[in-house]
C-alpha cells in the first residue's frame, strides 16, 4: 500500500531537464512537516509545523508552526510562507533507548528541534539526557522524550550519520595538535592549546586541553568554526613597545600589546580585553596571526626596519663563494643612502692589521643578536652559530661529547668540527624587523 504521507511527483519528461528549484517531495494540506530556517533566531534548527498551501509557481509551502503563536492572539499558530527547499517530511519516530555517548541528536527547545551531542550514554534514573551544542558552546539536560536520533533526509531516504561518508571526514585527525577559541559575548577573547581527541559527525570535535589548570574543564565538544590549527611555530626573541602579540597565561594565549622593555628578555604585556598588565619572559609571548580564509596572516606590527646610525653594533653576511651561512662582527660608521660603512671587528684590510671597512647594501646587514642563555647546553640537532674563521657560521649539533664540548655539522660545505661551549650560540635569523628562533622556545 502506498504511504499516506507523501504524494511523490511524476518523473520528468525525457526531454526536459529537472529544476533544482522544485521540490522532490510535495506534501499535501495538513501534512505534518518540518521547516529548516536558513536564516534569523532560529537558523539551524528544525521547526515542527502543518501545510496550509502549496504554491507551485512560486515553488513555496504556507505553514503554521506547531509551537510558534501570533504575536497578541491567543493560541493562534503563527502561519509563515517558506521555500520548498526547507521543508522536510518529519523523521520516523526512533527507539525510546537513551542515545549513545557523543551521538548526534536533535533536543526540543523552544519549540524547535536543535541539533547537538548527547554527553552521556546510558539510562539516568532522573529520566533526563544531558546534550551540547558546540555551534554555541552551551549544555542543558532535558528529558527524554525530548530528545531524539538525528537524522539526515538524503534524496528522499532517512540517513543516520553513522551511515554517511560525510561522518568520516575532518580536517583535524585524532591527535592533531590545536587552539580553541574562547568566547566572551560571541567575541573571541583567547586561545587555548587542545588535542584533538575524537572527531564526532560532521564539524564536531572532542578536544582535551592539556595545559589546563582549572577543575571544571579538561575537555569539551567544539565546532569546528572555533578551532584553528597551531600558529607558525618561529617564536621572536625580542619585541617592541607597541607590538601587537599574544601572552601565555591562565593556560591560553591572550592578544595584547608590549608597553614596556625589561632586561632578560622580560616585558610587560597588556591586555586587549581587560587593560590588565603583566610581566612576561619572552618564552611566554608571540606575535599575533590571525586565521582567515585558511591561511595565516600576521597582524601589521611597528617594524622598525634596518634604519642604522654610526656607532650600531651589526652583523654582516655575504654572497660570494665560501662565506654562505656566515656573520661577520661590526660596528656602522655611518649611513650612506640605503647603504651602510662598516668596521668589521675581526676582519683585517690588506694590510693585516687595520681593520677592514667596507660599504653593505642593506640586504646583507642586521642587528647583532640578542644574547640568549644556554643554561642546559645543546642537544644532537639543535641548530647553532658557530665562531669560526672570524665570524659565526650557521650549524647543527650533530654529537655532545660533554656538557662543554659538541661537534657541529656544517650542511652547506659538508664539514664537522670540535667546540667548546663558548663558541656557540643559538641560531635565530632577522625577519620582518623581528629575531626569529626557528626552533620555538614557545613550545609548551
Amino acid at each position: 500500500m502506498r504511504s499516506p504521507r507523501l504524494r511523490r511527483q511524476p518523473a520528468p519528461a525525457p526531454s526536459r531537464s529537472p529544476d533544482p528549484a522544485e521540490p522532490t517531495e510535495v506534501f499535501p494540506v495538513g501534512e505534518a512537516v518540518e521547516v529548516l530556517p536558513d536564516e534569523g533566531a532560529y537558523r539551524g534548527a528544525h521547526l515542527p509545523a502543518v501545510i496550509a498551501r502549496f504554491d507551485p509557481d512560486l515553488c513555496s509551502y504556507a505553514v503554521e508552526y506547531d509551537a510558534l503563536a501570533v504575536s497578541g492572539a491567543s493560541g493562534r499558530a503563527l502561519p509563515e510562507t517558506v521555500p520548498a527547499s526547507q521543508v522536510r517530511p518529519r523523521p520516523p519516530p526512533a527507539a525510546s533507548s537513551p542515545p549513545a555517548e557523543h551521538a548526534p541528536v536533535d533536543a526540543l527547545r523552544d519549540g524547535a528541534w536543535w541539533l547537538g551531542v548527547a554527553l552521556l550514554g546510558g539510562d539516568r534514573a532522573d529520566g533526563k539526557v544531558a546534550v551540547c551544542f558546540p555551534a554555541t558552546r552551551e549544555e542543558a539536560e532535558f528529558d527524554e522524550a525530548d530528545v531524539r536520533a538525528h537524522l539526515e533526509r538524503v534524496a528522499g531516504e532517512w540517513r543516520s550519520p553513522e551511515d554517511m561518508e560525510t561522518s568520516k571526514r575532518t580536517l583535524y585527525a585524532k591527535g592533531t595538535q590545536i587552539e580553541v577559541a574562547r568566547l566572551e559575548a560571541d567575541s573571541v577573547v583567547a586561545w587555548f592549546p587542545a588535542i584533538v581527541a575524537k572527531t564526532i559527525w560532521k564539524n564536531n570535535l572532542l578536544v582535551e586541553y592539556p595545559y589546563w589548570k582549572g577543575s571544571e574543564l579538561c575537555n569539551e565538544i567544539v565546532d569546528i568554526k572555533h578551532i584553528r590549527p597551531c600558529p607558525p611555530r618561529a617564536s621572536v626573541i625580542s619585541f617592541c613597545v607597541n607590538d601587537d602579540v599574544e601572552g601565555f597565561q591562565d593556560d591560553g594565549w591572550w592578544p595584547g600589546k608590549i608597553t614596556e622593555i625589561h632586561p632578560k628578555l622580560t616585558y610587560t604585556f597588556k591586555l586587549a580585553t581587560s587593560g590588565k598588565k603583566a610581566q612576561l619572559h619572552q618564552n611566554k609571548l608571540r606575535l599575533r596571526y590571525d586565521w582567515t580564509d585558511n591561511q595565516w596572516k600576521q597582524v601589521a606590527q611597528n617594524l622598525s626596519g634596518t634604519n642604522f646610525t654610526g656607532g650600531d653594533r651589526v652583523e654582516v653576511s655575504s654572497d660570494e663563494e665560501g662565506f654562505h651561512g656566515a656573520w661577520f662582527e661590526g660596528t656602522v660608521v655611518k649611513s650612506v643612502g640605503h647603504k651602510f660603512l662598516v668596521e668589521y671587528d675581526a676582519l683585517k684590510d690588506d694590510d693585516e692589521t687595520t681593520p677592514l671597512k667596507e660599504t653593505i647594501g642593506e640586504e646583507h646587514i642586521r642587528p647583532s643578536p640578542p644574547a640568549i642563555p644556554v643554561t642546559n647546553g645543546f642537544k644532537v640537532l639543535d641548530e647553532i652559530d658557530a665562531y669560526t674563521n672570524d665570524g659565526w657560521w650557521v650549524g647543527v649539533i650533530s654529537e655532545v661529547l660533554s656538557d662543554q664540548k659538541y661537534k657541529v655539522y656544517f650542511k652547506a660545505y659538508k664539514e664537522q668540527n670540535e667546540f667548546e661551549l663558548e663558541q656557540l650560540r643559538r641560531h635565530c635569523d632577522w625577519v620582518g624587523g623581528r629575531w626569529m628562533q626557528a626552533s620555538p622556545a614557545l613550545e609548551m
